[in-house]
C-alpha cells in the first residue's frame, strides 16, 4: 500500500468522525443545520410517500398472488416434482377426482367429486396464469421501478446528507476558529469547497425527486392492467363454476328430502314440543318462519340434515336446531 492510499484512508476516517460528531451535536441542539427551501422539503415527502405506499402494496399483492407461504416452502424442498408448482384449488382437483375414482365413477358420489375435481384444477391453472399475468403486468414493472428509479433518489438523497454533514461541520469550524489566519484562511476555504460541493449535489438531487411524479401514469397503467387481468380471471372461474353447477343440477340433494313436504304429509316419527328460542326468517320456500317465544311441533326423528329438523305450524317446513329449544315431555 503506498503513501498515497494510506492518506487517502485517514482522510476518509477523518471525514466520517467529522459527519459523526456534527450528527450527534444536531441531535443533542448543540449545533446549527442547513434546512431545504418547503419546495424541496415536499418533493422529500411525495418521494417518501411514493416509495413506501409502493412497497406497501406490492407487499400486499404478494400475499394476494401467493396467499399459501407452506405451498411456497414446500416447493423449494419437495421431492415429488411431478405436483410441485400445484396451485392449492389443483392439489384438492386432485384429491378429489382421485377419491371420485376410488368411490367409482358410476356412482353419484363419486361422479360428482370427480366433476368438481376437474373444476378445481382449471380453476386452479386459471390461478397460475392469473398469477403470472399479475406479475408481468404489475409487480415486476413497480419493482423494477423501485429498484432503479427510485434507488437512484435514495442514493442520490443520501449523498446529499453526507454534503450537507460536511457544510455544516465547516460552518461549525469557521464560527469556532480562534487560531492563526493561515488556519482560519483553510477552514474558510473548506467552507467554500464544501457548500459548492452540496449545492451541486442539492440540484441533482431535486432534478431526480422532480422526475418522480412523472412515473405516477405509468404506475396507473400497470394498475389498469392489473385490474383487466383480474376481473379476466374471476370471469373464468365464474363460467367454469357456472358450468359446474348445471352439471350438477341432476344430482340428488338434501333438499329432495322435503321437497314433497305438504301440509298434508303424515308425521314420519316422534313428536315432540319446541320453544322458538330465535326468531327464523325463510331462506327459501322450505323453511319455516317462526318468532321467537312461540311453541312449535317437532318431529325429532327428521334429522335427515345436520343442522335441522323438520317443524309444523299450519304448514310443514325446516326449522333449523339453533333456533329452538326442546321441551321435556312430561
Amino acid at each position: 500500500m503506498d503513501m498515497e492510499n494510506v492518506k487517502q484512508i485517514f482522510r476518509d476516517a477523518g471525514t466520517a468522525i467529522s459527519r459523526a460528531v456534527q450528527f450527534t451535536e444536531e441531535k443533542l441542539g448543540k449545533a446549527e443545520k442547513t434546512e431545504q427551501d418547503p419546495n424541496f422539503e415536499q418533493l422529500v415527502t411525495f418521494c417518501d410517500n411514493t416509495k413506501q405506499n409502493t412497497e406497501t402494496i406490492l407487499k400486499n399483492m404478494e400475499f394476494i398472488l401467493n396467499s399459501n407461504p407452506g405451498i411456497r416452502v414446500e416447493n423449494l424442498f419437495f421431492l415429488d416434482k411431478k405436483k410441485s408448482g400445484l396451485s392449492s384449488s389443483e392439489y384438492l382437483g386432485i384429491a378429489m377426482t382421485e377419491a371420485g375414482n376410488d368411490f367409482g365413477p358410476d356412482t353419484a358420489y363419486g361422479s360428482a367429486l370427480i366433476k368438481v375435481g376437474n373444476i378445481q384444477q382449471t380453476l386452479g391453472l386459471n390461478q397460475r396464469e392469473f398469477i403470472k399475468s399479475a406479475n408481468d403486468c404489475f409487480v415486476n414493472p413497480m419493482n423494477k421501478y423501485l429498484e432503479t428509479d427510485m434507488k437512484t433518489v435514495v442514493k442520490e438523497r443520501s449523498l446529499l446528507e453526507k454534503r450537507r454533514l460536511d457544510l455544516d461541520a465547516c460552518k461549525t469550524r469557521v464560527r469556532k476558529t480562534r487560531m492563526l489566519a493561515t488556519t482560519k484562511v483553510k477552514a474558510e476555504h473548506d467552507l467554500k469547497v464544501a457548500q459548492e460541493e452540496y449545492n451541486r449535489q442539492a440540484e441533482i438531487t431535486k432534478l431526480l425527486m422532480e422526475g418522480v411524479p412523472s412515473a405516477h401514469p405509468q404506475h396507473l397503467q400497470h394498475l389498469l392492467d392489473f385490474v383487466d387481468t383480474q376481473a379476466a380471471f374471476y370471469l373464468k372461474c365464474h363460467e367454469s363454476l357456472m358450468s359446474l353447477q348445471s352439471d350438477l343440477s341432476g344430482f340428488p340433494s338434501d333438499q329432495d328430502n322435503i321437497a314433497t313436504l305438504s301440509p298434508d304429509t303424515p308425521a314420519l316419527g316422534r313428536i315432540q314440543q319446541a320453544k322458538v328460542i330465535t326468531s327464523q326468517e325463510p331462506r327459501d320456500a322450505h323453511d319455516l318462519r317462526l318468532s321467537a317465544g312461540e311453541i312449535i311441533s317437532i318431529d325429532v326423528n327428521s334429522d335427515i340434515g345436520s343442522n335441522y329438523f323438520i317443524g309444523k305450524k299450519i304448514q310443514k317446513g325446516k326449522v333449523y336446531k339453533s333456533n329452538i329449544r326442546l321441551l321435556n315431555q312430561g
